[in-house]
């Protein structure tokens, strides 16, 4: 049940960043432990919840970057 909880939070903000009619794409305050101050949140977002200049590229390789390293580790166990 945790599992399709985390699943189902990280589908619905991959889904909100890319949908072009969000104005907020950094997602509820909820979803990030320090709110608006949370430092992981200012490295992509403005405070507003819109992207910093190179805040969507860096997010995309970030979750690529996350993926494969991931798929490393459980290839290697």
């Amino acid at each position: 049940m945790l599992l399709s909880n985390l699943v189902g939070t990280f589908v619905s903000f991959v889904l909100g960043v890319l949908n072009p009619r969000q104005l907020n794409k950094a997602g509820p305050d909820w979803l990030w432990m320090g709110g608006r101050d949370d430092v992981i949140r200012n490295l992509y977002f403005r405070p507003d919840g819109s992207f910093r200049r190179y805040g969507r590229p860096a997010l995309v390789l970030t979750l690529i970057a996350g993926t494969a390293a991931l798929y490393w580790i459980v290839q290697r166990i």
